[in-house]
């Protein structure tokens, strides 16, 4: 997506978040409807996919980060935030390698990324 057309669907959205929430009287506790909340999901997993984070995105939109990644995560579009890892030797030699109070044979190791 271009930048223009990003900022533009934010601000539509934004425009749509801030009227329901003063049909809710303004409150702090409104109801978001469904379908808004879908549009909202699928354009911050859009921008997530662009780089942007889940608190510039909502800040855009007039929300709070937890309540755009609670939707996110509720809507099932979240990265668990896991990745599988290994502990592989290093290659260099560490001034102060890290051994959790236990004399590591071999040298340093590294936690390496599998994916």
């Amino acid at each position: 997506m271009s930048y223009d057309h990003v900022e533009e669907q934010g601000q539509q959205l934004r425009g749509k978040l801030d009227r329901e929430r003063r049909k809710a009287g303004g409150s702090d506790r409104w109801r978001c409807s469904e379908e808004l909340r879908l549009r909202v999901v699928t354009y911050a997993v859009a921008c997530s996919a662009d780089g942007e984070s889940h608190g510039f995105i909502a800040a855009r939109l007039g929300l709070t980060q937890s309540t755009l990644s609670r939707w996110i995560r509720e809507a099932g579009e979240s990265d668990p935030g896991f990745r599988s890892v290994a502990i592989v030797p290093s290659e260099q030699k560490a001034a102060r390698p890290f051994t959790a109070g236990k004399v590591l044979r071999g040298g340093p190791v590294v936690l390496a990324s599998t994916s």
